[in-house]
């Protein structure tokens, strides 16, 4: 080797280490855990939808299984934001398909630009690999709630399958200190919560839900004021009263068939459900 080319050699290597860690071009691992960029994003649009103060009459969309749909999921946003009358998004979980971190990063990217406070629920496919907790931390917890006029949403995992019945799903005791606080509403302000609202990923009878409990999750279900429930995870739009009481299940399809619920609530409290092409 001529004079200095072992110097001017390290020089190299060291130059190009330093542009490759630089550019953030070393990719560890697809499921590695570490995500720059906005999280904890349920919390924040919570503040959002609680600081809009919203009255008794409201709209919400409800989109769900974007998984891999980024250009649909872009032009479902700007369909949903050109409108102009809708007050908050749901979203029904699946938003990811194979739960890789980079597909979480490019869908919270894509739902960031919605102009309104939107919400998600954890899907199956959100439960892969590592998914579970980059869910956590760019989104938050798997079960909550919040109040809109006199409506009371519940955001329930019911992904029992990918956790392998290990953990409680449905959070039947999340489900039952629910009810305790809406009585306790209703007890010292009468028709406070007039409906209540569940928002889930599969529902009763899909093979992700853990359908050892359907009966008790039906019983759970009428605890609530005037309840109705919207799932995603099939794939298709459908309308189902499993347990002929009253209360209906509306499933939205994926992304890709560019369908989104519009549901309009009235100053009565009644509600109107309608699928909107964009």
């Amino acid at each position: 080797m001529k004079p200095g080319s072992f110097a001017r050699y390290l020089l190299g290597m060291v130059a190009a280490v330093g542009l490759l860690t630089g550019c953030d071009l070393i990719k560890f691992h697809p499921y590695e855990g570490r995500v720059k960029g906005a999280h904890h994003l349920t919390e924040k649009n919570l503040q959002k939808l609680s600081q809009a103060n919203l009255g008794s009459s409201f709209k919400f969309a409800f989109i769900s299984d974007t998984q891999r749909w980024y250009d649909e999921t872009n032009e479902a946003v700007a369909a949903i934001n050109k409108r102009g009358d809708v007050d908050f998004v749901l979203h029904g979980g699946d938003l990811t398909d194979f739960g890789v971190k980079d597909e979480f990063i490019w869908m919270r990217d894509c739902l960031l630009g919605f102009r309104m406070p939107w919400l998600t629920v954890i899907g199956n496919h959100d439960f892969l690999g590592t998914g579970e907790h980059i869910y956590r931390y760019i989104f938050g917890d798997y079960n909550y709630a919040f109040t809109v006029g006199h409506y009371r949403f519940l955001i329930l995992n019911t992904v029992a399958l990918e956790l392998d019945y290990s953990t409680p799903v449905p959070d039947f005791e999340f489900m039952q200190k629910q009810a305790e606080y809406i009585d306790s509403l209703n007890t010292q302000n009468p028709d406070s919560i007039i409906r209540t609202v569940f928002v889930m990923h599969s529902r009763p009878g899909d093979e992700q839900f853990n359908n050892n409990v359907v009966y008790p999750f039906g019983l759970y279900l009428n605890l609530f004021p005037s309840p109705f429930c919207l799932n995603g995870h099939n794939h298709r739009l459908e309308t189902i009263e499993p347990y002929n009481d009253g209360i209906y299940f509306y499933g939205i399809g994926e992304i890709k068939d560019r369908k989104y619920f519009l549901i309009t609530v009235n100053q009565d409290s009644s509600y109107e459900i309608e699928a909107i092409d964009f």
